[in-house]
């Protein structure tokens, strides 16, 4: 299936605030010696990729309006093309500490609650945007206000109107991937294991696994394992792909939406199933390679996709 336009879903964007400091004294003052900011959240991340490899694609964004300004600056910087529909309340902030041994300390805000005008208003800037051959790229944890039945309904508007799903989010259920049929699902290990209620230790039972999510809906099954690499099936055919290991690991935040994005760009380019989860392998380590939720460099994809082993299992 070819793409004639590819939108990026964000009902719960945040904004990723990393400080760094000599070390972290509790009940003390500490100084910031640097600090990095990033607009994200899943979708987002899965926008900024794209655009940085120039795929065009729009973000499709529910965002609290009071702490926007600086979000979407950054994300005019990096030229991703945006919709927003502003609710009340901030957008929420995962908040990092990084102290020179690297240890890491995280606070995390919540998100506005979306009320029903919101979801309608959504509903039409969709109907708006959506043509036939549309890709949209649902993903990261849904907000307050969005029960299983409305992301459902969302998916089912989307499909409505000729256009395909992907989906990323910790949300996803074997029932509803069954109503949503995404066209890709793209679960971490952990989610990979809350899908489907057992936790796969060697390759036949990683196999099962992802076909057992295949069966429930999803056309293309692509779990992200980390360091482990990824496996992927489409019922017809089940790949596992080795990543190197790394010397060094500035942020392992993104590389999940980093190897989504990597694959929908093989499917751009037209590459085959093998290499295209190659790519995919490829863009979540190298994602790990920068700070924050970066956009992996072009020379370490290149790098690193040549070190990517894909075989079938």
């Amino acid at each position: 299936m070819r793409f004639g336009k590819i939108i990026t879903l964000s009902l719960n964007p945040v904004a990723d605030i990393t400080l760094y400091v000599n070390e972290l004294h509790l009940g003390m003052e500490n100084q910031v010696l640097n600090e990095l900011y990033d607009a994200a959240g899943k979708a987002v991340d899965v926008s900024r990729v794209l655009q940085s490899y120039g795929v065009l694609n729009t973000a499709l964004i529910v965002a609290g309006e009071e702490n926007s300004r600086r979000y979407f600056d950054r994300l005019k910087d990096e030229n991703v093309s945006t919709r927003v529909i502003f609710t009340q309340g901030r957008i929420r902030e995962n908040i990092s500490v990084v102290s020179s041994g690297g240890t890491l300390t995280r606070f995390i805000r919540q998100g506005p609650k979306l009320k029903p005008r919101t979801i309608d208003e959504l509903e039409a800037v969709l109907e708006e945007e959506m043509v036939p051959s549309t890709l949209v790229v649902v993903a990261g944890l849904m907000p307050e206000g969005i029960t299983e039945e409305i992301l459902c309904e969302i998916c089912a508007f989307i499909k409505r109107s000729g256009g395909a799903v992907a989906l990323d989010s910790r949300d996803a259920t074997l029932e509803n991937l069954g109503r949503i049929q995404p066209w890709v699902v793209k679960p971490n290990y952990e989610e990979l294991c809350n899908l489907v209620g057992w936790r796969p230790v060697n390759n036949e039972e990683l196999k099962q696994a992802i076909h057992r999510v295949h069966e429930a809906g999803a056309c293309h099954v692509l779990a992200s394992l980390g360091p482990e690499g990824m496996a992927y099936t489409n019922g017809e055919v089940t790949y596992r792909a080795d990543v190197p290991q790394l010397d060094e690991v500035k942020s392992t935040v993104g590389a999940g939406d980093a190897a989504l994005a990597g694959f929908l760009i093989a499917h751009d380019y037209k590459y085959d199933l093998k290499r295209s989860v190659q790519l995919a392998a490829a863009f979540g380590t190298a994602s790990c390679l920068v700070e924050g939720t970066n956009p992996p460099r072009r020379i370490s994809v290149g790098m690193i996709s040549n070190q990517v082993s894909v075989y079938e299992i």
